[in-house]
């Protein structure tokens, strides 16, 4: 267990340029529940797979939740028990998974609450043909990746054979660099697309989606912490929704 000051105070006291507040939002317990520390990742980038190791390592919590389905986590644990740390598939994801001693769970679509906070979305927006068309292609693109991973999980447990079920990002870093370089570059890499995403709209099916994943993700959270600490791994473009929907569930914010 921890709270949002020993966060504070751990997190400062590492001086490490890779665990700047920037990636790491706590929010404290009330009303029956306890803490939760979101931390954003890069995904595949060097610095984030340093920041959710040290992150575990200094803070235990009851539950770690991550941004994967759960029908992909028996592939990720797989990845996890890997000999070699980090492991060498499944970047931050796995490696977190390996650095932590508790309950591990997906949060990510396809879930009940995904498919709930979606269709109440549909309902709300009443959107076009065309707009639901392209969201249930997303939905069926994602559920059919999930259970690839999951029959590619099937596969390892009964064979030597590692199906190859998503492509990683190439950073131009590595885990033998500095902390200080990985942190720069993955600064950089936010920088840029941060750039990009303001020049460009994104298409509404994208925000919708976008949308009820993190009504989603935040609100399986929100569950788990009624039994304990959460630790949550969640892509940087997550974070601040998250953080924000989580601070509505406790009544911090209107």
């Amino acid at each position: 267990m921890f709270d949002c000051v020993h966060v504070a105070e751990q997190l400062a006291a590492a001086d490490d340029p890779r665990l700047d507040q920037r990636y790491l939002r706590c929010l404290p317990g009330a009303d029956g529940g306890h803490t939760v520390l979101l931390v954003g990742v890069v995904h595949d980038h060097p610095a984030s797979v340093a920041r959710v190791i040290r992150v575990l390592g200094l803070f235990e919590p009851a539950t770690l939740a991550v941004e994967l389905p759960p029908l992909a986590m028996p592939l990720f644990r797989q990845y996890a028990a890997d000999g070699q740390q980090p492991p060498r598939l499944g970047g931050e994801m796995s490696a977190a998974i390996q650095a932590a001693d508790s309950r591990t769970v997906g949060i990510d679509a396809p879930t009940l609450p995904y498919l709930s906070q979606l269709a109440r979305r549909l309902f709300r927006e009443r959107p076009s043909l065309g707009l639901l068309g392209r969201v249930g292609r997303d939905l069926g693109s994602a559920l059919a990746h999930a259970l690839a991973i999951r029959f590619a999980s099937v596969v390892a447990d009964y064979t030597s054979l590692r199906l190859r079920v998503y492509d990683p990002i190439v950073h131009d870093c590595s885990l033998v660099d500095s902390a200080s370089v990985q942190a720069d570059h993955e600064r950089a890499y936010l920088d840029r697309r941060a750039a990009l995403f303001r020049a460009i709209r994104a298409p509404a099916a994208t925000r919708l989606i976008d949308e009820a994943r993190e009504a989603a993700m935040s609100e399986l959270l929100d569950r788990a912490r009624t039994e304990g600490s959460v630790v949550a791994v969640v892509g940087m473009e997550h974070l601040d929704a998250m953080e924000t929907a989580l601070q509505r569930r406790a009544g911090d914010i209107e």
